[in-house]
């Protein structure tokens, strides 16, 4: 059982992405509030405004403009005079930043000039979205080092790190950032994402008719920002001959992102059209019913730090096959919870396998008890102790 923590604390949580916005590092920060208001803290989360947004108790937005590069992320303007009047106000004990920009400049000066104690999550590897820039043709080596640099002397004044994986607790280490970092894998909501059940199939069955999926007998699932550093694209291609061998399966594809257009034109293109679905942009909401309408979430991406929409899809009893990922050591062991390749002419047989109803069982009942390790309330008292170490101090 866990125990509450004796003294209540008032925590600001910084982020530059937060619902209705749809990634990990708005789940990851809405875990967090949860978990540490569960276990009696008060909570406070600073947010870009986001016209979609509703009015939420202890959310403050401030105003905010769509990215050049990232038309679907908003960027916060650092300089509001009543934001900054908000946190003065609120007597926080510790701030909590998920973003180095933005929204994160409020924290970061927190720090400064009212000498709270601060925490920052690195979420973001950002050398991964040079690309965004250079093209991966032009200067791209000069754009990472830049990355790093500034990595360094960004985070040279936070009093501690939290990292998801051990890969990217490695990744800072050789940006030269020397300051104490935890390891701390995000947690899972598991009252959100669990298995379906009986109650669930009549909501489930609209949901596979609106879609088109529901004359298949098995669905892949690709869900979260459809982007270039994920590589779907290549996910896709390599799944097209699956898909020609066996027409009782499709693919859906759930989100958005700006490699969602080359991803439908290839669909458009293939001879197995009719077998791939996307919805576009889903309300946070309905996330959870993604993953119980689908066997398989697929992935390729290289530059995951977590993965975590393979741990949501364990905690809702949906098989994961992968592209083998450093973040996923310690969380995704092949053949045990998750089926990973290393060469992507190893995919297919890893997808064959894990439908082979001798194998499936199994690996939904690891990944289930896997997802129950990563628990919302774990993640929330793995950070409080974090907490407590600097307010003591």
């Amino acid at each position: 059982m866990l125990l509450l923590y004796t003294v209540a604390m008032r925590v600001g949580l910084f982020s530059d992405t937060y619902k209705p916005e749809i990634n990990g590092v708005v789940n990851s920060v809405l875990m967090l509030k949860e978990g540490l208001e569960a276990r009696g803290h008060e909570v406070f989360v600073f947010a870009p405004g986001n016209p979609a947004a509703e009015p939420e108790e202890h959310v403050f937005r401030t105003h905010a403009t769509t990215l050049p590069i990232l038309q679907e992320r908003r960027l916060a303007l650092p300089w509001s005079l009543k934001m900054w009047n908000t946190i003065r106000s609120l007597d926080l004990d510790i701030v909590h930043t998920h973003t180095e920009f933005g929204v994160g400049a409020f924290g970061f000066r927190a720090r400064r000039q009212l000498g709270l104690p601060q925490v920052h999550t690195y979420h973001t590897v950002w050398e991964e979205y040079t690309h965004y820039l250079t093209r991966g043709r032009f200067f791209d080596q000069e754009a990472r080092w830049v990355v790093a640099d500034q990595t360094r002397r960004t985070l040279r004044n936070v009093d501690h790190v939290i990292v998801p994986s051990m890969k990217t607790l490695e990744l800072l280490a050789g940006y030269g950032v020397t300051n104490p970092i935890s390891v701390i894998p995000t947690g899972v909501d598991l009252d959100r994402f669990s298995p379906a059940t009986e109650a669930d199939e009549p909501r489930l069955a609209a949901l596979r008719r609106r879609f088109g999926t529901a004359g298949f007998s098995h669905t892949l699932l690709i869900i979260g920002r459809i982007a270039p550093e994920k590589s779907v694209v290549e996910l896709l291609e390599m799944t097209l001959g699956y898909l020609q061998e066996h027409p009782d399966t499709c693919v859906l594809v759930v989100g958005d992102g700006p490699s969602l257009g080359e991803l439908v034109t290839l669909a458009a293109n293939s001879e197995v059209s009719d077998q791939i679905f996307f919805t576009g942009e889903v309300p946070w909401e309905t996330v959870p019913d993604f993953y119980r309408i689908s066997d398989i979430h697929i992935g390729n991406s290289s530059t995951e730090t977590q993965g975590l929409t393979f741990i949501e899809a364990l905690a809702s009893g949906t098989l994961v096959v992968s592209r083998y990922n450093r973040c996923f050591d310690g969380i995704f062991f092949d053949n045990v919870n998750a089926s990973l390749f290393d060469r992507s002419s190893d995919y297919i047989p890893e997808l064959k396998e894990a439908l082979d109803p001798a194998v499936r069982q199994s690996r939904i009942c690891a990944g289930l008890a896997t997802a129950r390790e990563l628990s919302k309330p774990v993640f929330a008292q793995h950070v409080e102790e974090v907490y407590e170490q600097l307010v003591a101090t």
